[in-house]
């Protein structure tokens, strides 16, 4: 098995915060299901982990701010997880999911301040 390189640690990272923002909110029920109930808790784990955060961290590709709200969104999602609030009506209506899209968001915002489209694409190929 190959070691995970660090830009696929950046295309994690990026793909995950994709899978949650308020553009989603504008897809059909099951889309948003899909990706926010179904593909951001699976992948929100692994992206936002400890070994990937610190590895992007040491890296220099985010700063610590991106980091610790990249810890405090996956905190976030996991206290929703298996709640009465895991569901698709929730995410639309609720002040709790409301700011997780809006964390989520803010932290996409923060990447892209930081990294040029163009330079996030080579980010992507670093070993």
């Amino acid at each position: 098995m190959n070691p995970i390189t660090i830009g696929q640690s950046v295309e994690f990272f990026l793909e995950t915060l994709a899978e949650c923002s308020k553009e989603k909110l504008n897809l059909s029920d099951e889309m948003i299901e899909h990706y926010i109930l179904e593909e951001f808790i699976v992948s929100v784990a692994g992206a936002f982990s400890n070994f990937t955060l610190e590895r992007l961290y040491d890296e220099g590709i985010i700063d610590s701010n991106i980091k610790d709200k990249s810890h405090l969104l996956q905190s976030k999602v996991m206290e929703l997880d298996n709640t009465n609030l895991w569901n698709v009506e929730a995410i639309k209506t609720s002040p709790e999911w409301a700011e997780v899209i809006q964390l989520s968001d803010d932290i996409k915002r923060l990447v892209t301040d930081k990294w040029t489209s163009e330079e996030l694409v080579y980010l992507k190929t670093l070993k």
